[in-house]
């Protein structure tokens, strides 16, 4: 799913507290991402603002990987799961992610990620 740049073997640990969030249009390029999220990436802001959210794809974390999960949120539906994610130095960090949808006027505007 990623854009296979560099990975290294080397984790990144971050405290049960912090809460990632961002948001992306239906097409996954990333419209809004709080600070937290900017600090895990190892992105900066402008780094990761009107880019493909693959920008974090891990290598480890193929295409078969996300077919359920395009499958429930192109449904209208939240879904919830596992993510390995790549840093901007390479280094990886895993995330429970719940993914929803975002809908106004009945029409999808696009979708939120939310690490708690």
């Amino acid at each position: 799913m990623g854009s296979y740049q560099l990975v290294t073997r080397q984790q990144i640990d971050y405290s049960d507290s912090v809460a990632f969030f961002n948001k992306t249009d239906t097409k996954g390029i990333i419209t809004y991402a709080n600070d937290s999220f900017i600090e895990i990436s190892g992105f900066s802001r402008e780094e990761l603002l009107s880019r493909n959210h693959n920008i974090i794809g891990h290598s480890d974390m193929t295409m078969w990987a996300f077919e359920e999960f395009w499958e429930t949120v192109r449904n209208g539906q939240a879904w919830r799961g596992l993510v390995k994610s790549r840093a901007g130095n390479g280094d990886y960090y895993w995330i429970i992610a719940t993914v929803a949808p975002i809908i106004e006027n009945n029409t999808l505007i696009g979708y939120s990620l939310q690490q708690v």
